[in-house]
């Protein structure tokens, strides 16, 4: 994965030279002309590992971007990579574009890059779009793709730690490496990925943008370890508009108050009554070896029977199994 930095680490650049970073804004590419195709815009469909998982066709900035297509035409190519259909010409429908085929015998194209405007010019009305076409593994383009997100500040702060732990968890990079792929310290990589810990109704909280919840907001109740305590904390910071400071001190109390429970149990569990003991000491005696037995209030527990060398594991299997035969 080292050798791809000085490719992928560019970013847009590495897929088109000249190519404008900017937000959504529309500049004339400095492609060679013979380098991009005139394709129809239905032979393309959505790359399923798109990191940005929202998108709506009433957002401003789309509507936005679409009018300027509509006036101006597609002024910067998509870079997409070709694509087969499948053995009865259907391509599978993904989350992004459900009834997407494709024709029998018809190349197509899943896009590498520029989805929003691949969306801007559907909702525009037009039929073919100007393309350059990449060849790339799934892994490059699940990169490319959260590289150019993640320079134009698309993805909300779940769908960018879902990326950096899919190349982690399905391509077994490290985050050193995530870290130089996207330009980013570690430390960024790390408090990014910690935000996956959140319970899932957190998580939705941050995708949809709720108000006076932000990932500061979010950052500061990770390490909340029970999921109906990180709720009922979410519950309070809406209600009183908490800011990221007060936040962070709720958390620091709730954190403390579990940390107390779970000492408690932890005293209520070494807690042992006279007979667990003689219970434990005659298993000893019997088969002759280390016993630890634990158990709950509710009856529940552990027996660990420890063992030295072979003879005492053949020992214990003869009293054990053999005799139950």
């Amino acid at each position: 994965m080292v050798k791809q930095k000085s490719i992928l680490g560019r970013g847009l650049n590495a897929l088109i030279p000249g190519s404008s970073e900017s937000m959504e804004m529309q500049q004339p590419s400095r492609i060679s002309d013979d380098n991009i195709l005139q394709i129809p815009l239905d032979s393309i469909i959505p790359n399923p590992r798109q990191p940005r998982r929202v998108f709506r066709e009433d957002d401003p900035r789309l509507l936005e971007l679409s009018a300027s297509i509509k006036q101006h035409g597609l002024l910067q190519p998509l870079v997409v990579t070709r694509i087969d259909a499948g053995p009865n010409g259907w391509l599978a429908d993904t989350d992004f574009a459900p009834g997407v085929a494709a024709q029998s015998g018809v190349a197509k194209y899943q896009i590498i890059a520029g989805e929003r405007r691949w969306r801007a010019a559907r909702l525009a009305g037009l039929t073919r779009i100007p393309v350059v076409i990449k060849e790339a593994t799934p892994q490059e383009m699940l990169e490319l793709a959260l590289i150019e997100n993640i320079q134009r500040a698309d993805l909300n702060p779940v769908e960018e730690a879902l990326a950096y732990s899919a190349l982690i968890e399905e391509y077994g990079m490290t985050q050193e490496a995530v870290a130089r792929q996207v330009s980013k310290d570690r430390s960024t990589i790390t408090n990014s990925l910690r935000l996956l810990q959140l319970a899932p109704k957190l998580r939705e909280a941050l995708v949809n943008s709720l108000e006076n919840f932000t990932e500061g907001h979010a950052r500061a109740l990770v390490g909340i370890t029970r999921e109906e305590d990180q709720v009922a904390a979410l519950g309070k910071i809406i209600t009183l508009k908490l800011n990221v400071r007060q936040t962070e001190e709720l958390a620091a109390r709730i954190k403390s108050a579990e940390r107390a429970d779970a000492s408690q149990q932890i005293a209520q569990a070494q807690k042992r009554s006279p007979d667990l003991d003689d219970l434990e000491a005659q298993f000893r005696t019997s088969l002759m070896v280390k016993v630890d037995l634990r158990r709950n209030r509710k009856g529940k527990g552990t027996l660990v029977l420890h063992f030295n060398n072979e003879d005492e594991l053949e020992r214990l299997y003869t009293r054990l199994v053999r005799q139950a035969d």
